[in-house]
């Protein structure tokens, strides 16, 4: 049995990040849950920093695991980005990087941000006809019709995303009917919130699924330059589009029960198959052909818009060219793309079953090299498991 508590301190004794030891271990306790092994394959697994479940999730083997991004070795690195990470950290001050070079367009319009201690900061688009006070935020509402409000950084201990709706007299949060006090009392929860224009999907995107918006996921890094003088190279690592689904409660992101599926960075064309989190399979069917409720079929199809999306991606990636690995979750809507934030260090596992293992992308492998990870001893993690097993 594990002491997951045990290992965690070990862990940061080791150098990973307090924050991100305790990520990780959670990680491993639902990989343990969702994935039965040996204790042959276990040993196998973590001694070559993965967790064990990787062993079928991936279909790791002798051949092949040098391929794949190693669990210990991506946590152990963090961060990847230097101080300048602070430019996408939380989502107000990324409206203000983005405000200029071509890229203003890419974010959404900010209305309001809601301090920790629940004051009230007028932002660069709220209108200037709306009175400024406790009714300013259902009044924003019924002009605009939708709303997004959502924590500027982390989760911030309130309700998450809340898409919010105005229509015929009736007020919706997240798809569903609510009443003026059960509004009032989720407004009264916002701490550390934005509250921004709601970005709709492309059309296309609403045949797959209709009830929430399709969020890409891109991860893009940078090529480290031949000389200080020379112009660095972004390329992409993973990219994947994120549907919701009616058990995720039309969330997109894979940890609620939506379903992704991987694309080519360069056409945009859809990979073949989707997954889910094992956890979210009564049939513990991982992979999908159809999505699971509308039963559409994304087999030679893609993105729309996909060229002036990509083109835009890349500039943003050279206008914050201080930083060197980015996440993107962007949503295609019928004009353009709207960005709805950038992450310095998002997740890559099942991301390598979508889009394949990443350290056999062009330059991938030098990159992480570059950022440390060819000096993690990835046995260290076997070692450290051993050491944080008690009695039943």
């Amino acid at each position: 049995m594990t002491d997951y508590n045990r290992l965690r301190a070990l862990l940061k004794e080791a150098g990973m990040d307090a924050k991100w030891s305790g990520m990780f271990v959670k990680k491993l306790a639902d990989d343990e849950i969702a994935f039965h092994v040996s204790d042959e394959q276990k040993q196998w697994a973590l001694s070559r920093g993965f967790y064990p479940g990787r062993i079928e999730l991936y279909g790791l083997n002798e051949e092949n695991y040098r391929d794949y991004l190693p669990d210990f070795g991506y946590f152990m690195i963090h961060p990847i980005n230097h101080h300048f990470r602070i430019w996408v950290n939380d989502k107000l001050t990324l409206k203000y990087v983005l405000n200029s070079n071509g890229c203003a367009d890419t974010m959404p319009r900010y209305f309001l941000y809601v301090e920790n201690n629940g004051n009230y900061t007028y932002l660069m688009d709220a209108p200037k006809d709306i009175a400024q006070n406790k009714d300013f935020i259902f009044n924003l509402l019924v002009r605009e019709g939708t709303l997004a409000a959502k924590p500027n950084s982390g989760t911030s201990g309130g309700r998450g995303f809340m898409k919010l709706e105005y229509r015929n007299g009736q007020i919706y949060e997240n798809n569903k009917p609510i009443d003026r006090a059960s509004f009032d009392a989720a407004v009264e929860q916002m701490r550390n919130y934005i509250v921004t224009e709601y970005a709709y999907q492309h059309d296309a995107l609403s045949e797959i699924w209709p009830s929430s918006e399709c969020t890409l996921r891109v991860i893009m890094f940078k090529q480290p330059p031949a000389t200080p003088f020379k112009k660095s190279e972004w390329k992409c690592s993973v990219s994947y589009a994120r549907f919701g689904t009616k058990i995720s409660g039309g969330a997109s992101n894979l940890s609620s029960g939506g379903i992704g599926i991987g694309f080519d960075f360069e056409t945009g064309k859809y990979n073949d198959f989707g997954i889910r989190y094992r956890k979210f399979c009564a049939d513990g069917q991982w992979k999908c052909y159809e999505h699971p409720d509308t039963h559409v079929v994304w087999k030679d199809s893609g993105l729309p818009n996909w060229t002036a999306v990509k083109e835009k991606i890349l500039h943003i990636c050279d206008h914050v060219g201080s930083l060197d690995y980015l996440g993107f979750d962007v949503i295609i809507t019928p004009d353009g793309l709207k960005l709805c934030e950038i992450n310095t260090h998002p997740a890559s596992d099942y991301e390598q079953v979508m889009c394949g293992p990443i350290l056999k992308k062009d330059g991938a492998k030098e990159f992480f090299d570059s950022k440390g990870m060819n000096n993690i001893a990835l046995d260290d993690f076997f070692k450290m498991y051993m050491l944080s097993q008690v009695d039943d």
